[in-house]
């Protein structure tokens, strides 16, 4: 009995892995995606528009929210792109006599057109260029009237530029990595401004479940700082 379901487990096993390890290398750039992400956004604390140039004193804390992205594949190696994420953090304000607590959206998404060279069967480098925007919304702190609230123009938008690189580790597991640069990635802590340019580094891996759904997770430093999991439906 227990060899018959041993010879069953591994025919399911064999039944559900082989069309996976044979589709899932493919590395285009032909997908939607979508999932929960969490952040943390620094130097808020330094921020005019929450300080009230400051005369407030504030904490904050890391949220989380959804996003979503996609792209579409065109000639042989170009794509466009998008990705759009709302993440929600935690906000906590005094001015020395009264402390209230609340909350505020970080809203991200940017749009571009990508290039892709595939080095081998295995690897594939590319190089991105976008139009980015940054927004702080929906500033909710009661007894508190901020400079970041949504009456506030409190979001701002510029260039990016991506390079990175993709890697069939197996058949079924792709492991990414890429640098980006963004004009809207950094708190503005002096000046009018709200965001200023910053680096970001990421790492992102993704297990194909069948040969064109895989479980994705993600993680992206910098003054944004970004982790997520979700889906990818690949075309």
């Amino acid at each position: 009995m227990f060899t018959n379901h041993r010879m069953l487990a591994l025919a399911v096993v064999v039944a559900l892995g082989a069309p996976t390890a044979a589709g899932a290398q493919d590395l285009g750039f032909t997908y939607l995606e979508g999932g929960f992400i969490a952040g943390f956004v620094n130097d808020v604390e330094e921020s005019g528009a929450f300080t009230d140039n400051g005369t407030l004193e504030l904490e904050t804390d890391s949220g989380g929210g959804g996003f979503i992205g996609g792209a579409w594949q065109f000639w042989e190696n170009m794509h466009l792109f998008g990705e759009y994420s709302s993440t929600s953090q935690d906000l906590e304000i005094s001015d020395g006599i009264d402390t209230d607590e609340g909350d505020f959206d970080v809203v991200r998404w940017r749009i571009g057109v990508g290039y892709a060279y595939p080095f081998s069967s295995t690897a594939s480098f590319y190089g991105r260029l976008s139009f980015d925007n940054a927004e702080f919304k929906d500033v909710r702190v009661a007894g508190f009237n901020l400079d970041a609230d949504a009456d506030a123009d409190v979001d701002d938008d510029g260039i990016g530029g991506e390079l990175g690189m993709i890697w069939a580790a197996t058949p079924v597991l792709h492991l990414q990595g890429h640098v980006r640069y963004t004009s809207v990635g950094e708190v503005v802590t002096a000046g009018s401004d709200t965001f200023d340019s910053d680096t970001l580094v990421g790492l992102n891996g993704r297990w194909h479940i069948r040969p064109n759904i895989a479980l994705i997770t993600g993680y992206e430093f910098g003054k944004i700082t970004t982790w997520n999991v979700g889906a990818r439906f690949t075309f």
